[in-house]
């Protein structure tokens, strides 16, 4: 774990080579047993779900959060959700609504949700923010904490830029090494307190 920023090409080496040797299931458990600590004691909490191993991430902290008594709501933006991530909530007794079948469903459960967990889009994301996910962060009511998994959807993890529509979290769990976008700004505004979590990834830094 290192505190200078690390390009979003070199961390996802980084965890190509972890990978050779530690389960990628290990370093998404390590994931969100760090979000969930971020989360603890509120209720309800929502998880807004892309497709990847972010949305992976913040299916298995929504499991954790279920698990301590938490109502947990997953909204969906894919149908190809972490198996998992999505198997892991379910049987914690986490419910899951697809934003496509049922967005008055969805809607409803980020007004209520007293944390918010950021899961759309990680690392290897492009900017910006797809349509229904943009109508969904807008249904965020202003008193929820938002907690996002390694960057806040929408940011470039390269740059400082923040014109694209993204996500502004209160808190973002970060893992391994900072990007630039949580550093830099205008960006590093949207990222609020930046928590950075070891997960075991390990670095060759020169």
């Amino acid at each position: 774990m290192t505190h200078t920023p690390m390009t979003a090409a070199a961390l996802r080496e980084a965890e190509r080579l972890t990978m050779l040797h530690t389960p990628e299931a290990t370093l998404m458990d390590r994931a969100s047993l760090a979000i969930a600590a971020e989360c603890k004691g509120l209720s309800p909490v929502a998880l807004l779900v892309g497709s990847g191993n972010n949305g992976g991430d913040a299916l298995l902290a929504g499991a954790l959060l279920a698990r301590a008594g938490a109502g947990v709501t997953a909204v969906l933006f894919t149908p190809d959700a972490h198996p998992r991530g999505l198997a892991h909530l379910t049987d914690a007794g986490g419910r899951v609504l697809a934003w496509q079948q049922d967005p008055q469903g969805a809607r409803s459960a980020l007004r209520a949700a007293a944390a918010v967990i950021d899961g759309i889009v990680g690392i290897g994301g492009k900017p910006g923010l797809r349509p229904a996910a943009q109508e969904a962060v807008a249904e965020i009511a202003a008193t929820a904490l938002v907690v996002a998994v390694d960057l806040p959807s929408g940011l470039d993890p390269d740059s400082g830029d923040a014109s694209a529509p993204h996500v502004t979290a209160d808190v973002t769990v970060t893992f391994t090494a900072p990007k630039a976008c949580l550093v830099d700004q205008p960006a590093a505004a949207s990222a609020g307190k930046v928590v950075l979590a070891d997960v075991g990834v390990g670095l060759l830094l020169e």
